[in-house]
């Protein structure tokens, strides 16, 4: 059975496809001893993902599209992912490729949802890159890790568990950095806009924050309900103000009038933001955000 979303960059099929049940494919790559490629007898390329499938495979071997050890099957359907997923092999170590793709299966199945099929490239290429500098002792500085684990709490969970196979599979300790990092590229793949809009919100997000702590004068605990409601309202408004959503605020004469100094922050850290990613917060926006502040500042 396949399911195929509207961007041809989504698809996901499980047990090879409607059209090819009965039929043999051949089994192209062994990654470890759960993860293959195949070629179908149409030449299309598939992921498979189910324990024991690679376990004494090897290519060339053919192998039955409707193999009961098949719990997951991924296509690549686009010819440059085709393309970029073969140059991976020539600087990515295959088990970790693997590694990659059990982490892909397993946040398919625990976020529901389908992914752009890219992050079949763009995650074993970074965990490939993040392995080798972490072997190193070279540890990359996460800025963002307070506001990602709060902007995006299910796929931060589904990173930590991936880090711990990662941790498990190559004796290295993972940081909670690149936890993050595992993290933004998860979501972006559930997200139509990619990774590019990931990583421009949560800057916009982590500064916003800085500038608002700035203007109050204090640190807003991490721990503390209105930073989350803070942070996530920061999310979607900046989203709104890319994609020109314009939303209307009724209040926003009153929140002039009667939180001048909240209304100067919000419009201090609107600002920055709007410079930050070249786009310009409206007065309603402006007001929505002097009300988080102003909650926040009134809270001990």
């Amino acid at each position: 059975m396949s399911d195929r979303a509207t961007d041809p960059g989504r698809k996901r099929v499980h047990g090879g496809g409607q059209n090819d049940k009965g039929a043999h494919f051949v089994i192209e790559r062994v990654l470890n001893n759960n993860v293959v490629v195949v070629l179908s007898p149409r030449d299309d390329e598939y992921i498979w993902i189910g324990k024991g499938l690679g376990f004494g495979a090897r290519r060339g071997q053919p192998i039955a599209a409707d193999d009961p050890r098949v719990e997951k099957s991924f296509a690549l359907v686009l010819p440059t992912h085709r393309a970029q997923f073969e140059q991976l092999f020539t600087t990515v170590r295959p088990e970790v490729v693997g590694v990659a793709e059990e982490i892909v299966s397993f946040a398919a199945e625990s976020l529901g949802c389908e992914f752009h099929e890219h992050i079949h490239v763009a995650l074993p290429d970074h965990i490939g890159f993040a392995l080798s500098r972490l072997q190193g002792n070279l540890v990359i500085e996460n800025p963002f890790v307070d506001e990602i684990r709060t902007l995006y709490p299910r796929e931060w969970r589904v990173a930590q568990a991936g880090a711990r196979r990662i941790e498990e599979r190559f004796q290295i300790p993972i940081p909670a950095a690149e936890v993050g990092f595992l993290t933004l590229h998860i979501h972006s793949a559930t997200h139509p806009r990619g990774l590019s809009e990931t990583i421009k919100v949560t800057d916009a997000v982590s500064l916003a924050v800085r500038s608002i702590e700035e203007g109050l004068g204090r640190e807003i605990s991490r721990d503390h309900m209105n930073y989350a409601r803070l942070v996530i309202h920061l999310r979607f408004s900046i989203q709104r103000v890319l994609r020109q959503q314009p939303i209307s605020n009724p209040l926003v004469d009153a929140v002039r009038e009667k939180l001048p100094e909240s209304y100067r922050i919000a419009q201090k850290a609107s600002g920055l933001i709007g410079r930050r990613i070249g786009c310009e917060f409206s007065a309603d926006e402006v007001a929505y955000l002097a009300m988080h502040i102003a909650r926040i500042g009134s809270s001990n």
